[in-house]
């Protein structure tokens, strides 16, 4: 469906405070007479998913938005920049986690609200059922406090959204959000009803319940596995729970995708991007790695260069292909010598984005037998093998070149399923910058016109938390660590 979400119009007037100075009430000052009485359900969750889609990306508060993408995918070496370098230059990363508060959880909070009070029930009712849409707010609510505790590492969560109440709240470790993550897709997977009504104003899923079923397990895999080197028991458990329920992504038709439309409102980002600037191109990381390894994905992650002298044969089919990538952090003013990302992604106006695929799953898969957890009797070797075919199939790759690449590049080790996972999550750039954080795999070399030559394994908070919260900052970061781009996260322990 096409998600015209840029015009839908958020009627919300709730105020979240978490890291703010004092907040003045006005009274019914701002109020309308003449406007809506009560929130809107389905206008609450389009505008939280716009957080997911990338349309709210110029505070830098969405998950899929190029700049907030761009910085897990220019950290992993997929791509770098051309004439502009910046975050490929790992310059100080500071970042407001602000509007995921204010422009996605707290729509997903009211909604939980306005579904669970009694004296509201039956007009959210008109919107969806009330327990899926309850269920809907939960995983979606997940899945954000997800990419943001990967990102800062602990969050004043639980403390937070009461308002003048508490203007200064506690911080919530990651350790414990992570639990707060997980109780919350176990809440909701336990009301689910795909036989009743789905939410309006889904544009993810268009309210189909099953795919929130299969994207709460997608994320609850996800993060079993984020945590099994701090928590292996924990994580065995949870793993092996998505497991049992046989509810999980095992082929490319269950691929779950953020899809756009074909108008200038709702069409992809990286569509909205080219219009503009040619800001990215192929790292020579990714390219040198896949063409020295004969991989024929390079020819669908990439285009030739059009410009320029250089010529890189690989395949006997391909032997003047000018397949360039360009050097990490260094300005490459002449973008047209290096190769782009493929036509198709950054000119197709309703070119997806991936949430999660069955490469991702079949690999993760593979990495939780290796550890001798319950993944339904199929062998490693098996999952790891079914992992790169399932990416070759949804980059459409020839099935003869995709047989010889198995063949040739059997699993050996755990560096496999680390390498594979970072080619299979090309473009999907914060799941890939925090699987490469938890392998350090594979090797990257730091850019060298970096001013810091190491690689960044988070943000660091916004100056106005530790202005406007000194005690619980200060207390969030003796738990935690410096509050630098080098201290690592709570699972990061490699």
């Amino acid at each position: 469906m096409n998600n015209k979400i840029k015009n839908i119009i958020l009627v919300l007037g709730i105020s979240f405070i978490y890291s703010s100075c004092e907040t003045v009430d006005f009274g019914d000052v701002n109020n309308n007479p003449n406007g809506p009485t009560a929130a809107v359900t389905s206008q609450l969750l389009t505008q939280a998913q716009k957080r997911v889609g990338g349309f709210d990306d110029n505070d830098g508060n969405s998950i899929n938005g190029i700049a907030t993408n761009m910085q897990g995918i220019l950290f992993t070496q997929q791509l770098t920049e051309g004439q502009y370098p910046g975050d490929s230059r790992y310059a100080t990363l500071t970042r407001s986690y602000n509007a995921f508060f204010t422009g996605a959880i707290q729509n997903l909070n009211r909604i939980i609200e306005l579904n669970e009070d009694e004296a509201t029930i039956a007009t959210a009712a008109q919107f969806g059922d009330n327990n899926n849409q309850i269920a809907t707010a939960k995983i979606l609510r997940g899945y954000i406090l997800h990419y943001m505790t990967d990102k800062w590492g602990g969050l004043p969560y639980t403390d937070g959204f009461q308002g003048i109440d508490q203007p200064q709240p506690a911080f919530d470790t990651q350790e414990e959000i992570y639990n707060i993550i997980f109780a919350d897709l176990e809440s909701a997977m336990s009301v689910i009803d795909p036989t009743k009504t789905g939410p309006q104003g889904d544009v993810m899923f268009s309210g189909d319940m099953n795919k929130w079923w299969l994207f709460a397990n997608s994320l609850k895999m996800t993060m079993a596995l984020r945590i099994s080197d701090v928590s292996p028991a924990l994580a065995k458990s949870k793993f092996e729970e998505v497991i049992a329920s046989g509810v999980y992504i095992i082929t490319n038709a269950q691929n779950l995708e953020y899809t756009y439309g074909t108008t200038d409102v709702d069409d992809s980002l990286w569509h909205d991007r080219w219009k503009e600037r040619e800001d990215y191109i192929l790292s020579v990381t990714m390219m040198e790695t896949l063409r020295s390894n004969l991989d024929p994905r390079l020819f669908k992650f990439a285009e030739p260069a059009t410009s320029g002298t250089a010529s890189n044969p690989m395949f006997p089919n391909n032997t003047d292909a000018k397949y360039v990538g360009a050097p990490n952090g260094t300005v490459n003013g002449n973008v047209s010598d290096y190769s782009f990302p493929t036509a198709t992604i950054i000119y197709d106006e309703d070119y997806p984005t991936p949430l999660y695929t069955a490469a991702q799953m079949k690999l993760a898969m593979a990495e939780a037998a290796v550890k001798g957890w319950n993944v339904g009797g199929t062998a490693a070797t098996v999952l790891y093998e079914e992992g790169i075919a399932a990416s070759m199939d949804y980059w459409g790759v020839d099935a003869a070149d995709k047989t010889a690449y198995i063949a040739a590049h059997p699993w050996t080790s755990m560096n496999d399923i680390a390498y594979q996972k970072w080619i299979a999550l090309y473009l999907n750039g914060w799941e890939a910058w925090a699987e490469w954080r938890r392998f350090d795999y594979p090797v990257l070399v730091p850019s060298t016109n970096a001013g810091d030559p190491r690689i960044p394994v988070r943000d660091s908070y916004d100056s106005s938390v530790q202005d406007n919260n000194p005690t619980n900052y200060t207390a969030i970061i003796t738990a935690q660590g410096a509050d630098d781009n080098h201290t690592k996260l709570w699972w990061d322990v490699n």
